[in-house]
């Protein structure tokens, strides 16, 4: 749903007073062939960029626009002259995002990879280095903790944060010049700054902190020989539920198992629980009775990057090897 602006005073029409919002995004929508934005009396506009349509102008900021702050807009008017009426508008309050993380609670291997922050609204990009700080058990903050590829979901919700796997990976000069992120066996701690700001300009309000435990590295594949199935009954539409032995990458598990039976593919709507160690599937339509089989992805990975083919520390000079297995069966009894 799109938010509308907060009008504070008004020396215009009534009619154009109802046609400038701020869209979720929060860029500000208005009727005309042009528009300039101010904050508050100044006299200089704000830099951003224009989208035009034949009767409407979209108007983005360079930097996310402050809540409870005045805004002030002019608008080209259809014969090209730039009008004289002035609008000035405060944003109206919004809830303030919150994150989690994944997986949660958080025990990494010492050699872990990437951790999710999840976010309730898209949020500013282009920052996260500059927001988020990793300390150790006594305090001292981890330098150069983050590779620094910024990668988010398509919503902007989602941030996969990756630990510099060249300080992560064994052997590696940055490893052995700077030692590893993690350390082995001792508590961390990540924290979130309280100015990060969602893209409508609303801050999070307060630092958010992550206790991360490291435990011992991990170099061995997952294997899906280990796993516990639970298979549902027919005629319900219970889930098929699938518990690891480890935690596995939670995003990956979204998109890397699939149901089947037969030559088709099963519909229905995949559940990851926050500690990434059980999965679950629920079908669009109430099972029937039968064999299925659960098809596994081999480059399905663990929290250490290790994969079914492989571990993430590879040996170059050694053959490769296959995945224990691909695909696990089960039935769907009456």
């Amino acid at each position: 749903m799109k938010r509308w602006l907060s009008i504070l005073s008004l020396v215009c029409s009534a009619a154009l007073a109802a046609e400038v919002r701020v869209n979720e995004s929060g860029q500000i929508e208005a009727h005309g062939r042009d528009v300039r934005v101010f904050r508050g009396d100044a006299s200089q506009p704000l830099f951003g960029s224009v989208v035009k349509t034949h009767d409407s102008v979209c108007f983005a900021a360079a930097l996310p626009l402050s809540p409870g702050e005045a805004y002030r807009i002019e608008i080209q008017t259809a014969d090209g002259r730039w009008s004289t009426q002035r609008l000035k508008f405060k944003l109206s309050a919004a809830v303030a995002p919150t994150v989690s993380i994944s997986p949660s609670p958080t025990v990494l291997p010492a050699n872990a990879l990437k951790l999710y922050l999840h976010f309730t609204q898209p949020m500013e990009q282009g920052v996260f280095l500059d927001r988020i700080t990793l300390q150790r058990q006594d305090g001292k903050v981890v330098h150069g903790a983050f590779r620094e590829t910024e990668l988010w979901s398509p919503d902007g919700k989602r941030l996969t944060l990756w630990l510099h796997p060249g300080r992560q990976k064994t052997g590696v000069n940055l490893n052995i010049d700077e030692g590893p992120v993690l350390q082995e066996h001792r508590q961390h701690t990540l924290k979130i700054a309280a100015n990060w700001r969602s893209t409508t300009g609303v801050a999070l309000g307060k630092e958010t902190a992550f206790a991360l435990a490291a435990g011992a590295v991990d170099h061995t594949c997952p294997n899906p020989l280990r796993w516990q199935i639970t298979a549902p009954k027919a005629g319900t539409c219970d889930p098929l539920v699938v518990s690891f032995d480890e935690p596995l990458d939670p995003a990956m598990l979204i998109s890397t198992l699939k149901v089947q039976r037969g030559e088709g593919e099963v519909a229905g709507v995949v559940t990851v629980v926050a500690d990434a160690r059980t999965w679950s599937f629920t079908p669009a339509l109430a099972w029937t009775p039968g064999a299925c089989v659960l098809k596994i992805d081999p480059l399905l990975e663990d929290l250490a990057g290790n994969n079914l083919l492989g571990p993430f520390e590879v040996d170059r000079d050694a053959p490769a090897k296959a995945a224990a297995t691909t695909s696990l069966s089960f039935k769907v009894g009456g």
